[in-house]
């Protein structure tokens, strides 16, 4: 049987590996305004490192700084052009809370 620290641990990495597939997902649905592809190779990174654990914490590193980014710049576009529609509201809550995720399992490893 395993002890609270294994299982802890095992939880841990399953929870890192579904944050790194989603994010992934959520990536490649941003993909189709990418006309270089680079969404689609960072996302094809995180589905690997969801794998391979020594990626992991680059990946979710990458992560915390591309979800930050979009989030800073959600937040630059509101205060130089107002409040947008709940629509993009809703899309910057998700990317705060992919970054706090990501922060905490960065912690946590």
């Amino acid at each position: 049987s395993d002890s609270p620290q294994e299982s802890f641990q095992q939880q841990l990495m399953l929870f890192q590996s579904i944050y790194l597939i989603s994010s992934a997902i959520a990536l490649m649905y941003l993909a189709r305004f990418d006309h270089y592809g680079l969404y689609i190779v960072i996302s094809l990174f995180w589905i690997t490192a969801a794998f391979y654990k020594t990626f992991t914490s680059l990946a979710i590193w990458t992560i915390i700084i591309f979800m930050s980014g979009f989030a800073l710049m959600r937040i630059i576009n509101m205060a130089m052009n107002g409040i947008p529609s709940s629509y993009h509201l809703i899309i910057l809550l998700g990317e705060i809370i992919i970054t706090l995720i990501g922060i905490y399992l960065v912690k946590s490893i």
